[in-house]
């Protein structure tokens, strides 16, 4: 009975552990995927609602430019400055000189107006009429999305709406603890049911064939010999039966001729 026990352990917990190495080998996949599908679609749609908001504020900010009314950019800016992804909105004149920006004119060095930042300007291209979008290194210490805008095909300015990377990436991380947890709790109704079957079409009639070898291997050759499992443990339960029956007959005739010797 010991070893019916330990084998019905052993072979339980090495195909749990095949199925468990699976599920995690294809979770993985998944994951991986997953991630790499959300990280583009989450960053173009980032960038799209850049862009909008840009267009939106370039529209606005017109008027305002040519009037050079800087309070009234001022509350343009206001509007729009509390979109969870902005990190920040800069409104350039033509001449490449911040007119109005959202850290109060306490521009951060990465975007204070010089060489480096009038290239940013200077590499729109006018005939696509999209917005040019460039990812600097750094803005005090947060990656971001850089959307470039023109204000009346750049004649009057631009408009910079900067995106937070993190936005996309809390979106990401968000998702996948979602999708993680999903795989995690089917993976164990998998096992749950898998265990079962495995209980029941295999580790079962395994335990009852070892039990049935025993009894034969100690000369018990009335040991009942039943297997319901429909696979190839019922083939071998019939062919144990036949051996049985062949040994109970082989030893019925030695007895015999035995017997038959003595006189």
């Amino acid at each position: 009975m010991a070893e019916s026990t330990g084998l019905f352990n052993n072979l339980r917990f090495k195909i749990t552990l095949y199925i468990l190495i699976g599920a995690i080998v294809f979770s993985g996949v998944i994951i991986a995927v997953t991630s790499s599908f959300l990280g583009d679609t989450l960053q173009k749609s980032l960038e799209e609602q850049g862009r909008i908001i840009a267009g939106s504020i370039a529209e606005l900010a017109a008027e305002k430019l040519i009037e050079e009314d800087v309070v009234g950019l001022k509350k343009i800016l206001e509007k729009y400055r509390y979109y969870l992804s902005n990190e920040y909105i800069l409104i350039v004149d033509a001449d490449y000189g911040v007119v109005s920006d959202t850290y109060n004119g306490q521009l951060p060095v990465e975007l204070a107006p010089g060489p480096q930042s009038n290239a940013v300007y200077e590499t729109y291209d006018f005939s696509s009429g999209e917005a040019y979008s460039v990812t600097p290194n750094n803005v005090q210490g947060e990656e971001v999305y850089d959307i470039t805008y023109p204000i009346k095909d750049g004649l009057l300015g631009f408009v910079r709406v900067g995106l937070r990377k993190s936005f996309v990436d809390e979106q990401i991380n968000r998702t996948l603890l979602y999708i993680g947890a999903v795989i995690a709790i089917g993976t164990l109704i998998i096992i749950l049911v898998a265990l079962a079957v495995i209980t029941v079409q295999v580790t079962r009639p395994v335990i009852k064939l070892t039990e049935a070898a025993n009894e034969i291997s100690m000369g018990n050759f009335n040991t009942p010999i039943e297997v319901k499992a429909k696979n190839e443990l019922q083939v071998l339960a019939v062919a144990i039966d036949r051996m049985k029956e062949s040994l109970k007959t082989s030893l019925t005739r030695l007895k015999t001729k035995s017997t038959i010797g003595r006189f």
